[in-house]
């Protein structure tokens, strides 16, 4: 099996430098959607979800049921935003032609498509020495085929389905092991308002990155994506506002087929309005998200959780100049204890277009409240719905708890297809008396004699070599503070590569 692993990622980085150029990156352990992962391969670094880079996406798509669609023919990371409205000639390729298939009528279509991702990981310490025995080099390989049915401007049906494989791995990660299930399985009915603009309702399964992914992720670092299964309604008046509300329940992934179901010991509720450009230039946005779990985890052990989490959303990028600036406080109840945590984060950037490489100095700014006083009743952790791990570290290393973090970074453009996004991720603790949680179990640490954590330098090479076909490649290595080291901290080194074609 050594022997597969090393041609494979012989063959994924030898096919970027007989071109040019390479790309973006991913993890083996879940991370959750989102800005990062959306741009279509684990951490395409400047996208917004379901926009691919600048050169191949000039029209943004929004993704939420009833949304404005992506570019016209272009794939997208999140396919139910592709546009495919347009007929396409007879003449055109079979890859082509399979996009739009007319029944009746050139509104009444059906587009197939699909995707076969292959994607490499490599580990030392991929718990930076939580557990024993933590390397780890599997290679993952993700297949899915989609039906898009359009029955004229108001109906659709969707339905893809997926099969996951992971070959090599030594710590089982269930999304990365599913086979043939239904991945997402929706219907959307939209009404009409007129000049009011409309109503989408959609049941079903379906992907639901919220916002700028971060506490509401894809999770595109592993094979399967975060799901869920419910209702959604969003209303939306295009430019102006959206409104889009749902009651879900995650979906658990399962080692089988046909067998992936809801998880009935979990539910997911919220509103999450956006209103773009309303404030001086700004994009405002406003959210309540709930979440219901029969057991729970944390520092302070297991216990039934119903968590809340009230946030805002100030936003806003130009061909210079980028901000997001989100707070979110939790209330609610874990166990007996009352629940009261917080969180803040920045993410700020200028890029000079007419320099060479177009070099963007950026600086992301994050803090995880903790808790300080574990005898009190009332619980400080800060824990989010479904969290972009790779956020905080390329391999997804920490969870979004009792965290706060630097990340300077430093982005260049050597070509319009090609991104390379490198700098330095310094961590440390928000509270002493809370731990360093680690992974999306949320393993913690022991308490150390010090705040901080230790330091993480990272590398994300992406190519968007064609319309289709991808092509990534990523390093992150820790290195974990004296203090952490006294309580079995150990370096942790993450290397990513992977090859993505959707059609």
């Amino acid at each position: 099996m050594k022997g597969s692993k090393t041609i494979v990622c012989g063959c994924l980085l030898g096919a970027a430098i007989m071109t040019g150029s390479t790309v973006a990156l991913a993890q083996s352990v879940p991370p959750a959607s989102t800005e990062d992962e959306s741009a279509g391969g684990p951490m395409g670094s400047q996208a917004q979800p379901g926009v691919r880079p600048p050169r191949s996406q000039p029209r943004a798509a929004v993704a939420v049921p009833g949304g404005q669609t992506g570019t016209p023919n272009l794939p997208q990371a999140i396919r139910w935003t592709e546009d495919w409205s347009q007929p396409v000639s007879k003449d055109a390729p079979l890859i082509d032609r399979i996009k739009h298939i007319p029944i009746g009528s050139d509104d009444i279509y059906l587009s197939l498509g699909g995707e076969a991702r292959a994607y490499y990981t490599a580990w030392d310490h991929q718990n930076a020495g939580r557990t024993a025995n933590d390397a780890n080099d599997p290679v993952q390989r993700r297949l899915r085929l989609l039906a898009d049915l359009h029955m004229g401007p108001h109906v659709r049906a969707f339905v893809e389905l997926g099969d996951n494989r992971e070959y090599g791995s030594s710590l089982v990660t269930p999304p990365n092991r599913g086979p043939f299930d239904v991945e997402q399985a929706f219907l959307d009915v939209t009404v009409p308002l007129g000049k009011a603009g409309k109503l989408t309702l959609r049941p079903g399964r379906f992907e639901m990155p919220l916002g700028n992914g971060k506490l509401v992720t894809l999770r595109d670092g592993v094979n399967q994506r975060v799901l869920y299964q419910g209702l959604r309604a969003t209303y939306a008046l295009p430019g102006k506002i959206s409104v889009d509300t749902f009651a879900v329940r995650p979906v658990n992934i399962k080692d089988g087929e046909f067998n992936n179901a809801p998880n009935h010991t979990q539910s997911f509720h919220g509103v999450y309005v956006s209103a773009p450009h309303v404030v001086a230039g700004f994009g405002v946005d406003g959210y309540w998200f709930q979440v219901k779990r029969d057991t729970a985890l944390n520092a302070q052990g297991r216990a039934s959780e119903n968590r809340s989490s009230w946030g805002a959303r100030l936003w806003q990028r130009t061909a210079t100049w980028d901000l997001d600036v989100e707070g979110t406080y939790q209330s609610g109840r874990f166990g007996t204890k009352d629940i009261s945590a917080w969180a803040m984060m920045m993410d700020g950037g200028y890029t000079f277009p007419k320099v060479a490489l177009q070099p963007r100095l950026g600086l992301r700014a994050n803090v995880f409240s903790g808790d300080g006083n574990a005898g009190n009743d009332t619980l400080g952790t800060f824990v989010a719905p479904a969290p972009r791990y790779q956020m905080l570290n390329a391999g997804g290393l920490f969870n979004y708890s009792n965290l706060m973090n630097l990340n300077p970074t430093l982005t260049l453009k050597p070509a319009r297809s090609v991104t390379i996004v490198t700098g330095a991720q310094l961590y440390w603790r928000h509270r002493i008396a809370d731990g360093a949680y680690v992974g999306p179990a949320g393993a913690s640490f022991a308490s150390a004699s010090a705040r901080r954590i230790g330091t993480a330098m990272e590398i994300d090479i992406s190519w968007q070599a064609t319309k289709r076909l991808q092509f990534g490649v990523a390093n992150s290595y820790f290195m974990p503070s004296k203090s952490l080291e006294s309580v079995g901290g150990k370096y942790g080194n993450y290397f990513g590569a992977y090859t993505s074609l959707r059609f």
